[in-house]
């Protein structure tokens, strides 16, 4: 007789779903992009700022392709959950894998502080002028944590992953391994580049080096939303530290 799998293995499976993962982050997408429409911040994440540069380079027909592509992906993932959901008892709420991503996010800058300082993912925030609202570095964590995962975990690890495994035909390991190396070190540098980067220092590139694994890591084991919750779950934590002190 076939044994049944635990709930905890059936979490692990059902939170990781495509379809869950897009219920769960295309709102804190719309609701962040209606917030910058509405709030007009002077300050945006250079992710998001870079993934916009890019979309202004394209012709106008091009934009419009993308963005009905994007779309027709999100309504597409979502119907092709909802096809493929089972008559089972649904046990990855919402509310627990946003616990769960609460909890890795709190876990997250110990453990990489051990193996490389001190410092926080981000040990340089937001600089707040005076006449800055203080909700701006709480805004600029949740974009930070949804445009940064979606371009160097979505965009970056996935499409690296998936060129690996088709062109280079690479073992599923050995290609997770170098996607997850490759953007965690991309992921890093891109924090030191541009007009807006910092000096570049050792230690703080080690610390995004390795931050950037793990989240690298929980991408392909435990999922897109998980991975974004967790981002921005860190970052509004390290900005309330800031205030708090």
């Amino acid at each position: 007789m076939k044994r049944k799998p635990s709930a905890l293995r059936v979490y692990h499976e059902e939170s990781r779903e495509v379809g869950r993962s897009l219920a769960l982050v295309v709102p804190l997408l719309v609701a962040y992009e209606i917030a910058v429409a509405f709030l007009a911040p002077q300050i945006r994440n250079s992710a998001e700022l870079a993934v916009a540069q890019f979309v202004r380079q394209l012709p106008h027909h091009a934009v419009t392709v993308l963005r009905y592509a994007f779309l027709a992906a999100l309504v597409g993932g979502a119907l092709w959950w909802l096809r493929d959901a089972r008559p089972r008892a649904r046990i990855a709420k919402p509310h627990m894998m946003l616990l769960e991503a609460l909890l890795l996010a709190v876990l997250l800058g110990p453990a990489v502080e051990r193996l490389v300082g001190h410092i926080g993912l981000s040990a340089v925030t937001v600089e707040v002028l005076p006449r800055e609202p203080v909700w701006l570095p709480f805004l600029m964590s949740v974009g930070a944590g949804l445009w940064e995962e979606i371009v160097f975990r979505l965009g970056l690890l996935g499409g690296l992953f998936v060129l690996l495994r088709r062109a280079a035909r690479l073992e599923e390991r050995s290609a997770a391994g170098i996607a997850i190396l490759v953007s965690a070190l991309v992921f890093s540098l891109y924090h030191h580049v541009g007009a807006t980067g910092e000096p570049f220092e050792p230690d703080r590139f080690a610390f995004r080096a390795v931050a950037g694994t793990i989240l690298g890591v929980l991408f392909t084991w435990r999922g897109f939303a998980i991975v974004v919750y967790m981002h921005v779950f860190y970052d509004v934590l390290c900005d309330l530290r800031l205030l708090l002190l």
